[in-house]
C-alpha cells in the first residue's frame, strides 16, 4: 500500500524533472502540483487504512469507502485551491501530473506481480 503511494510521488518527481528540463519550470510546477493533488490524499488515505487495520473486519468496508470519498474530496479541493491561487495555469501540466499520479499505483501492481515470492536464503528455507 505504502509502496504505491511512494511510487506515486516518486514518478511525479521524476515527470516533473523531466518536464522542467524539456521544456519549461512553470509547467514542471503545474505538473508536480496536479501529482501532489492526486498522491497527498492517497498518502493520507493509506495512513488512515494502515491505522485501522487492528480493528474488526465488519468496520472495515465503511471505513475504506468514507475513505474513498474523503479522498476524492480533498483531491478536488486541492485542485480547486491550485487553481484559485494561481493566475494563469498551465492546464495540461496540471491534468497530466494528476493522470501520472493516479495511474503510478498500477505500476506498483506489475512490480509486485513479478516480484519473487521467495527469496533464497531467506529464513524460509527452515
Amino acid at each position: 500500500m505504502f509502496a504505491a503511494v511512494g511510487l506515486q510521488f516518486v514518478s511525479v518527481a521524476l515527470a516533473g524533472l523531466f518536464t522542467g528540463l524539456v521544456f519549461d519550470w512553470t509547467s514542471a510546477k503545474f505538473f508536480v502540483l496536479g501529482g501532489a493533488a492526486a498522491a497527498i490524499p492517497n498518502a493520507l488515505f493509506a495512513l488512515r487504512l494502515a491505522i485501522n487495520k487492528g480493528r474488526t473486519p465488519e468496520s472495515y468496508p465503511v471505513v475504506f469507502f468514507l475513505g474513498e470519498f474523503v479522498k476524492i474530496g480533498v483531491t478536488l479541493g486541492l485542485l480547486a485551491w491550485i487553481v484559485h491561487l494561481h493566475d494563469q495555469v498551465k492546464w495540461l501540466a496540471l491534468i497530466l501530473g494528476l493522470i501520472v499520479a493516479l495511474k503510478a499505483p498500477l505500476f506498483a501492481l506489475l512490480i509486485a506481480r513479478d516480484a519473487p515470492r521467495h527469496w533464497p536464503g531467506s529464513s524460509d528455507d527452515d
